[in-house]
């Protein structure tokens, strides 16, 4: 009884060791995929990726952006729907579009990727959801130069 109990738990154990690295290669390859189509200039492909990466809560969600130079700040809130997200990517392809990434690090359900575009330096943090296919729950971009 003892070598059954045994070789369940150790079943079970290599299952979930084995389940988290299709997590984590799903999670870098939407990030990847995320960071390509912002580099495009086609509103279209940033809509498609939305719709089909995106959780229904993230895409509902009002976004806000924030532009602090000097003494001022700029605020705007985007749209929660998919022409909200894609005025967003429009934004990001502006400073970060068609550069590279330059680090990727996933650390549990997020994803920390820091990419070189245009001039500017730029961290996008992607939150995944906890059960597949692991669709992106939240979104957080922070610039510098």
């Amino acid at each position: 009884m003892k070598k059954i109990a045994l070789v369940f738990c150790l079943t079970l154990l290599a299952r979930i060791a084995f389940s988290q690295e299709p997590m984590e290669k799903i999670m870098e390859g939407r990030a990847r995929e995320m960071y390509r189509v912002i580099s495009l200039d086609e509103p279209d492909a940033w809509k498609k990726f939305i719709k089909d990466n995106y959780t229904k809560a993230l895409i509902d969600k009002p976004m806000r952006s924030q532009i602090e130079g000097g003494s001022s700040a700029n605020s705007q809130t985007h749209e929660g729907n998919i022409e909200g997200k894609a005025a967003m990517y429009r934004m990001l392809h502006n400073d970060l579009g068609g550069g590279k990434i330059s680090t990727l690090k996933i650390t549990g359900e997020k994803v920390d990727m820091v990419v070189n575009g245009n001039g500017a330096v730029g961290t996008i943090s992607l939150r995944f959801s906890k059960e597949q296919p692991y669709l992106i729950d939240g979104l957080g971009v922070e610039l510098g130069n």
